[in-house]
């Protein structure tokens, strides 16, 4: 798949954070988050501003290394709602202002298998949607304006993130290995282009771009096949088709899980 181009994965930075920000100043920052569990909503924005910040710094250092957390600025969080939507949304412009004047071919450290400012622009824009989705799911709304083209990236940068041997972001990938006869899935976005199709292998597991026959397949709007990859589906939502092995489905689901 082409990339959406750095200035739009930016662009979905700020206009997510901004949807997030409004969901924690209206919502109640200690209930709980159905999409992540052991978290809070306090918890949850604490974690993507801080992602924000750390984010921030590894580009305006241009560094080479994995940055420590404990180092960086503004990383305190305010208690009040108001406090934490605005530290969020303060968070974010700073990222995608450092990211924005890089531009997306400086070399800095990344934890998959590319390390550029690039990166890190579509990471970040993935990584603002999935989180904002999650907000709106803690203070009882439905998730809604996710653009088909973006979900359909998220898949695509899921992949390529899982795919990578340096990437320890999917705890569950090891369980891919095997030599997969029977268990090859087939994704395919019906409303902007999007396929994949999943093989296992003893080293892994690899992915290529198309149409192909798989021995599962999940199909549907790319909005609601991002949801259900990344276990944000609520329920009730019933627009992917899935056809074939349910334990097949199963196995890439788990093993495909962004920690």
């Amino acid at each position: 798949m082409d990339l959406l181009g750095h200035e739009r994965y930016l662009a979905a930075v700020e206009a997510d954070a901004r949807l997030f920000a409004a969901a924690m100043a209206e919502g109640d920052p200690e209930v709980m988050v159905p999409s992540c569990p052991e978290w809070r909503l306090v918890n949850l924005c604490t974690h993507l501003g801080k992602v924000h910040r750390w984010v921030t710094q590894i580009v305006s250092t241009r560094a080479q290394e994995r940055v420590d957390w404990s180092a960086l600025p503004d990383a305190k969080a305010p208690a009040d709602p108001a406090g934490l939507a605005e530290w969020l949304l303060r968070g974010a412009l700073q990222v995608t202002a450092v990211l924005r004047e890089a531009g997306p071919g400086v070399p800095v450290w990344g934890w998959a298998g590319e390390h550029s400012t690039g990166w890190w622009g579509r990471r970040m824009a993935q990584e603002t949607l999935v989180h904002r989705i999650d907000a709106e799911l803690a203070v009882g709304g439905t998730p809604g304006g996710i653009d088909a083209e973006l979900a359909a990236d998220n898949i695509d940068e899921l992949l390529a993130n899982a795919f990578a041997p340096a990437s320890r972001a999917f705890p569950n990938r090891d369980r891919l290995r095997g030599e997969g006869e029977g268990d090859s899935l087939h994704v395919h976005c019906t409303d902007v282009p999007g396929e994949w199709l999943l093989r296992r292998t003893p080293e892994g597991f690899t992915y290529e771009h198309g149409h192909a026959k798989g021995d599962a397949v999940l199909r549907g709007p790319a909005a609601e096949l991002m949801l259900l990859v990344n276990k944000r589906l609520p329920d009730g939502r019933n627009d992917v088709q899935v056809i074939g092995d349910d334990r097949v489905v199963g196995l890439w689901l788990d093993g495909l899980t962004l920690d």
